[in-house]
């Protein structure tokens, strides 16, 4: 059967949209001034009606839900320590093609002038010569450095990136609200924003006509390809971002996986006989370009900023030599300062000879008397900013001030007038966003996005839209605002079908990569793995023990009880105190103090502890993993918390269900890795991680529960097989006769058991055998000699005398085997590190489980 199209509706005030009223003063981007939709917003208006008001709202919830397990998250402004959800509306932005076109060609003028600013300012400064641009301007600027004079810059263009701040007059005309010519950031944002949109309203998306996003992003590859001093063909890129300390390390993975580019920190370069090279696990790899997100002055210590840690030392006189190129340009952050706007109508006329076409929003340096005049006179009708732009700091608004504060700020600007610019209160647009009360008029900023090519520049069809009720938020930076929209420009023309997959037919040279790993990437791989394993078997030893806490059973009466809250109080999740005698009274009832042990993260070995160190691994490693498998972990994350209903005590029961959940999450993400993450090095650090942890994780619980021979062994042999995962397969073998031997057997000996001690060990073997090296060297290595050492301990171990106990009741030969594999392990660990990881930084280790033996 066909779908049928929405029945024709009018979109008048008798519909969805009867009770929105647009702001007095205000553009509205959906209705005219008499109340009539505006034609290009007709068809949209027209098919979002009649979905009605339940069916968009579980559209918005699905999409939320479709952003909430991509983890998109922001750092919003003055929120430096934390991020925020991503919260994107249900109305899109629409503008005409015709309109956008006009507007981007006043953009590509902008950019061109900033490029030639940008040139002439880091080469003759003709204009601080003709006096177009004050001498002072420059050189007091805190990110002018003389290191930028003359640095060759490959290409017609110094400028590739260029993204202008936007805002719409009440007369409907644009504005620049600012400059962003560092490393503009919110392409991936967008990108994000259409794949929602597109999917809550694919009918309307596609009736509308709405211009595709992949063209700008061909563009993109195209020009930072054309820009590699060498192997044009096939250059090595690199998304060279801060790390998972800057608010845009979302974007930057986000992008570099869109991209398939490497993404990279400052700790995976090198500089080598004067060029930039990639650490990775097979050798050093020279880097052609740089895709840099990082701010100018912190990429080169030795040059810039030498306080900086961010850096790469002597990048700089690599990009003289021309053996690498940096894009942006080290420099370009200079004329994305406010003091440059209020110049550029003059500088346009100087250069180019004709009219800034888009108007800057009205800005005065006070460095200039006359301004300085100007600004004082008029300071309540102005917003005051800092004149150079180091970071997104918020205007200043003196009617808001209290009459010190407004004193103190007019005492700062007379002493430092340089310092401050000041500009126009703009009263923005406004566009319908979708709330519980219906569609409300909230305030809108735009980011439109322009890369250098061929010819001159080419623009994003689209944008990033943040809205808010409140217009003074937007002030602030693009990070402000409450939610995001996407930005549909409604194509006048057929649309262009064009992807980032290689054109149907052409022929892709064949390879199997996974040596070029960085090093990085391969320590964070290792240690998710670790954290991975070691989250669940703190989940599977709870589950037993709030199994336990729950029954009907007396807890007295529970031999195995006792044995199982040792191995968690030697495993850092519960004190030590419920274990040692004498001091139990002191302390709450176990069946209390554990529910809420088990979501403390102030203890860092807490399964809540390690499921946060498992989710800061992954965002790290997102580019590496699948979208799947970090949505799998974010899962995990979301679920490892207590239950929603909880309002007071916790019980054992509903922390029981949490337990439950994260067991299986955890068992579907070890499914992913097994069946879909490729056999190349990444996957080999991560499933060594893995393997190490879960030796060490048997071990404690084998040497805990084991090694001292109790009356009634029953109770903990079957517990021991219920934390293990192995209850059906000893039961397959052995039925309800439960003895030391076999259970050790399973557990040790048994290669065929993949919870077993030797099939660790095994595997460990092999995958450490795998590992890149040098083929001429006949030694084995310390992590070769470590693990073939321990995978022949246990196969080498006779079962019977691992079993049998001595006179004073403790199994010896146990012991020692426990004991030695406990040792190794954090030294093969060490070994991996320090052969193949030591450019990642400082060696980790985790806590050893394993406390002596108490006789």
């Amino acid at each position: 059967m066909t779908a049928q199209p929405p029945a024709e509706t009018t979109p008048d005030r008798q519909s969805l949209f009867a009770s929105y009223r647009p702001v007095p003063g205000h553009y509205d981007e959906m209705f005219s001034a008499d109340g009539q939709v505006r034609p290009h917003w007709a068809e949209f208006a027209r098919r979002f009606e009649a979905l009605g008001p339940g069916d968009i709202k579980r559209r918005l919830e699905q999409a939320q839900r479709l952003i909430r397990e991509n983890g998109v998250t922001y750092n919003a402004y003055g929120e430096a320590e934390s991020t925020r959800p991503w919260h994107l509306d249900a109305v899109p932005l629409l503008l005409e093609a015709a309109e956008w076109r006009s507007a981007m060609q006043a953009l590509k003028q902008r950019a061109l002038l900033l490029d030639h600013i940008l040139a002439d300012l880091s080469g003759p400064q003709q204009l601080l010569r003709d006096k177009i641009l004050p001498a002072e301007l420059l050189f007091t600027h805190p990110g002018y450095y003389r290191s930028y004079i003359d640095m060759p810059v490959p290409g017609k263009r110094r400028l590739h990136f260029y993204a202008a701040d936007l805002a719409r007059s009440p007369d409907g005309a644009w504005w620049v609200i600012g400059d962003r010519t560092r490393a503009p950031s919110g392409m991936g944002y967008a990108l994000e924003n259409r794949i929602a949109t597109s999917r809550m309203l694919p009918s309307t998306f596609r009736a509308c006509r709405v211009e595709r996003l992949a063209s700008y992003f061909i563009t993109l590859r195209e020009t930072l390809k054309e820009l590699a001093p060498q192997s044009r063909e096939n250059p090595r890129i690199v998304l060279w971002t801060e790390g998972p300390s800057s608010p845009h390390y979302f974007e930057d993975a986000y992008l570099a996986r869109y991209l398939n580019y490497t993404l990279a920190e400052s700790g995976d370069l090198a500089v080598r006989n004067n060029q930039v090279m990639l650490k990775t696990l097979g050798a050093l790899l020279p880097i052609q370009v740089l895709f840099r997100r990082l701010d100018d002055d912190v990429c080169d210590p030795v040059e810039l900023r030498g306080s900086s840690k961010a850096g790469l030392a002597g990048l700089l006189q690599v990009i003289r030599s021309g053996n690498v190129v940096a894009a942006n340009p080290l420099g370009s952050r200079l004329v994305e300062s406010p003091a440059f706007m209020g110049f550029l109508p003059a500088i346009c006329e100087h250069v180019l000879g004709e009219p800034l076409a888009m108007p800057s929003v009205a800005t005065w340096w006070c460095g200039q008397p006359y301004a300085l005049k100007h600004v004082l006179e008029r300071l309540d009708d102005l917003l005051i900013r800092p004149a150079f732009r180091t970071g997104d700091v918020p205007p200043v608004n003196p009617t808001s001030l209290s009459r010190r504060a407004r004193e103190s700020l007019v005492a700062s600007i007379k002493a430092r007038p340089g310092d401050y610019v000041a500009q126009e209160h703009i009263a923005r647009s406004t566009v319908p966003v979708w709330t519980d009360a219906g569609p409300t008029p909230w305030h809108v900023a735009m980011r439109a996005f322009l890369v250098a090519n061929e010819e001159s520049y080419a623009a994003l069809p689209g944008g990033l839209v943040r809205v808010s009720p409140n217009p003074e938020v937007l002030d602030w930076s693009m990070t402000a605002g409450e939610r995001s929209q996407d930005c549909w420009i409604l194509a006048d023309g057929p649309i262009d079908q064009k992807s980032l997959l290689d054109p149907e037919g052409q022929p892709v040279p064949l390879r199997r990569s996974g040596s070029e790993l960085p090093s990085r990437v391969a320590d964070n791989l290792f240690w998710l793995g670790r954290a991975v394993e070691r989250a669940e078997g703190a989940a599977r030893l709870l589950r037993s023990v709030l199994a336990r806490l729950t029954s009907e059973a007396n807890i007295e009466t529970l031999h195995e009880l006792p044995v199982l809250l040792r191995c968690l109080a030697e495993q850092g999740q519960i004190e030590p105190g419920f274990v040692v005698e004498g001091l139990q009274q002191h302390l709450p009832a176990i069946e209390k103090a554990l529910p809420a042990a088990v979501f403390n993260d102030q203890e860092s070995r807490s399964l809540r502890a390690t499921v946060n160190e498992m989710l800061r691994l992954a965002s790290i490693v997102r580019d590496r993993i699948s979208i799947d498998a970090w949505r799998i972990i974010n899962q995990i994350s979301q679920r490892s918390t207590p239950p929603r209903f909880f309002h007071g005590d916790l019980e054992a029961s509903d922390v029981l269900a949490v337990l439950n959940h994260v067991i299986v999450d955890l068992a579907s993400f070890a499914g992913m890795v097994a069946e879909s993450m490729t056999r190349t090095q990444g996957w080999r650090f991560l499933e060594i991680g893995r393997r190490i942890e879960r030796v060490m994780h048997t071990s404690a619980l084998l040497q805990t529960t084991l090694v001292e021979r109790r009356e009634q062994e029953g109770p903990i042999l079957d517990a021991v097989l219920e934390v293990a995962d192995s209850t059906m397969t000893y039961r397959a073998r052995y039925l309800a006769n439960l003895q030391v031997a076999p259970v050790l057997d399973l557990l040790v000996s048994d290669e065929l058991n993949p919870r077993s001690l030797a099939y660790q060990l095994a595997r460990l073997a092999e995958h450490v055998d795998q590992l890149p090296r040098d083929q001429s060297i006949a030694v084995r290595g310390q992590e070769e000699r470590v693990a073939l050492s321990t995978l022949n301990a246990v196969r080498l171990a006779d079962v019977q005398d691992l079993s049998a106990a001595q006179s004073d009741d403790v199994r010896r030969q146990l012991e020692r085997l426990l004991t030695r594999l406990s040792d190794q392990m954090p030294k093969l660990s060490d070994a991996i590190s320090n052969r193949y990881l030591i450019h990642a930084g400082v060696a980790r280790q985790f806590q050893s489980y394993v406390m002596e033996h108490e006789s």
